[in-house]
């Protein structure tokens, strides 16, 4: 049985992490060692993201969404935030980025059993819900699979 938030963590946060990993480097002129400690990860995780090597099962550089929701985790990342305010808009940008829609196919790919032309789960109510920042007409906006009445 699948579970989204399992396919999340091993392919939206790595994805997410590399974006924001690229952005530290490239825009705030930070090394890899750097960029490791804040992260959390080790600092050949972070050569792995910046040859994109790692942190590629889902693609998520083309949204725009998602462009200004790593940009604003590395800014964030930039000044030495609180690391639960970290967390937080990590997990933010994943709830979002599961209700864009495009978590979809990996979670066909990882489980072909899985009903995932009627799935619903990542567009749904969430704990969060108060939280979601993603506009509600953008609800799976980058789905490709068509959900199914």
């Amino acid at each position: 049985m699948i579970i989204p938030c399992e396919v999340a963590s091993k392919s939206v946060i790595p994805a997410l992490r590399a974006l924001v990993a690229r952005e530290l480097i490239e825009e705030y002129g930070l090394k890899q060692e750097q960029v490791a400690r804040k992260l959390g990860v080790t600092q050949a995780a972070v050569s792995k993201y910046q040859h994109q090597v790692r942190g590629e099962a889902v693609e998520l550089g083309a949204a725009p969404e998602v462009k200004a929701m790593s940009k604003d985790i590395a800014s964030m990342l930039s000044r030495n935030p609180n690391p639960l305010q970290v967390s937080q808009k990590l997990c933010q940008a994943c709830t979002d980025i599961r209700a864009l829609g495009l978590m979809c196919e990996t979670c066909r790919k990882v489980d072909p059993t899985w009903d995932v032309e009627h799935c619903t789960i990542c567009f749904g109510n969430h704990s969060c819900s108060e939280l979601v920042s993603i506009e509600p007409s953008s609800i799976g906006k980058y789905r490709r699979i068509p959900v199914l009445s």
